[in-house]
């Protein structure tokens, strides 16, 4: 069994040999259950020496390297996605898959704030742990710092295991910027919009707390273990719920329901299947950190089930000047896509148009730049997931780290059966949630 510090090195020797240090190459990696998947980064352009014109570099590496966490051999992999490496080892080495440890959650987050107290003017800290179920650190932050009365301006500084992201599942990286407006802030190890950038950050923090624990003498903490997603056909499709069936669902899982007339519905460009589906069944009106659904009595910027090109356009006006708006021919495209809710900064719309198969499928928009992640294939599916979520989630706190990930990998494959796409690229938007899980923080 090699450290990830060992690991790192072999790499580095396959990468660079005895190059000079002006010709070394980044090492980039990728941690999965058997071991490291490891690759160059990728090399600057260069200019000819001639010309001056740039050009590709003359040692462009297009192979990635799997380096095994049990006997610490190197093999050469074809520069394919990282996810498919991992599977593609796993696949062959299919009897150690089964053998290794169960799977299990990463270490969290931990966030310190710093804020002078209002009663004596003295600087005192706070910290919050995240946990499998419970909400990101960031939000206990800021809850608890309102419950004690402490202004947010008092908050002179903020300190994070893992940088906040701006990711569905909360987006800790614009609660931060609004709520510690005043604070200096500061994070141990990376965790951004990149998968490599984020495993890298729970890898070095996965790595910190196993020396903490050395050094204190304690049992190492279990090592984050994630389960590799279901691909599309390894998983049974889950049955078909009607709407009204769903409808009945929806108010037990979610309590409070937003419910639309099929007035509500009739001027909206939507798909029918969508349409059925809000009249029948309705939107939960909140699942904290994840989605909070349009009201007719509190209509969105543009009015109910607005296209985005019109939603976004009205609530920049109303915003006055500053307001970011996606590029024209983004706004365009916009058009055939009617608003839902919100995930707490995108827009959650319904692809009414378009000619790639996707008609009636919901996505969550970025309102700045027009970007988008799939979310599900349907309204009904994203009502089904959302309730797994929900389940999922209130099963997770207390429990350890094995048992959560036994509860986060039951849910990746219980979503995989309501939309086999749900996990089709490491971008959409039940990739990154359920990810997200995996890592503790949530």
């Amino acid at each position: 069994m090699i450290t990830q510090e060992q690991a790192l090195a072999t790499a580095d020797r396959w990468l660079n040999g005895g190059a000079p240090a002006e010709r070394r190459r980044e090492v980039r990696y990728r941690e999965f259950g058997l071991g490291w998947v490891v690759w160059a980064a990728p090399a600057p352009l260069e200019r000819d020496p001639v010309t001056g014109e740039r050009r590709p570099p003359a040692d462009v590496g297009d192979a990635c390297g799997v380096v095994d966490r049990e006997t610490g051999e190197l093999s050469v992999w074809s520069s394919v996605p990282v996810e498919e490496v991992a599977r593609a080892y796993e696949a062959r080495h299919a009897e150690r898959v089964r053998r290794e440890d169960p799977p299990a959650t990463g270490p969290g987050n931990t966030v310190v704030a710093t804020y002078v107290d209002p009663s004596n003017g003295q600087e005192t800290s706070l910290f919050r742990l995240s946990a499998p179920g419970t909400p990101p650190a960031e939000y206990q932050v800021a809850a608890e710092l309102r419950r004690i009365g402490v202004p947010a301006g008092n908050v002179v500084a903020l300190h994070t295991d893992l940088r906040p992201a701006s990711l569905p599942g909360g987006y800790t990286a614009v609660l931060v910027e609004q709520a510690f407006p005043n604070a200096r802030f500061s994070c141990s190890f990376p965790y951004g919009i990149f998968p490599d950038e984020r495993a890298e950050g729970v890898a070095g923090l996965a790595d910190h707390a196993e020396r903490t624990a050395r050094l204190a003498g304690q049992p190492l903490p279990p090592r984050p273990r994630r389960v590799p997603v279901p691909r599309p056909g390894e998983v049974a499709a889950a049955p078909a719920v009607r709407d009204v069936a769903l409808g009945r669902r929806v108010a037990e899982a979610f309590g409070e329901v937003v419910r639309y007339d099929a007035d509500d519905v009739a001027e909206s460009a939507l798909p029918e299947s969508a349409r059925a589906t809000l009249v029948w069944a309705g939107l939960p009106a909140e699942v904290p950190l994840f989605f909070v659904a349009d009201r007719p009595e509190q209509p969105p910027a543009g009015g109910l089930f607005a296209d985005l090109r019109t939603h976004l356009s009205a609530a920049a006006a109303a915003a006055g000047s500053g307001a970011e708006l996606p590029e024209p021919q983004v706004l365009e495209v916009l058009a055939g896509w009617s608003r839902l809710g919100s995930d707490g900064l995108c827009a959650v719309a319904v692809q009414c148009t378009g000619h790639d198969g996707r008609s009636g499928s919901v996505w969550a928009v970025h309102p700045r730049t027009g970007s988008g992640r799939y979310v599900n294939a349907s309204v009904a599916a994203f009502l089904r997931s959302l309730d797994e979520l929900v389940a999922a989630r209130a099963a997770l706190p207390g429990l350890d780290p094995y048992a959560a990930g036994a509860v986060v990998a039951a849910l990746q494959g219980k979503l995989a059966a309501i939309d086999p796409d749900a996990f089709h690229r490491e971008s959409t938007w039940w990739s990154v949630v359920v990810e997200q899980m995996w890592h503790g923080l949530f």
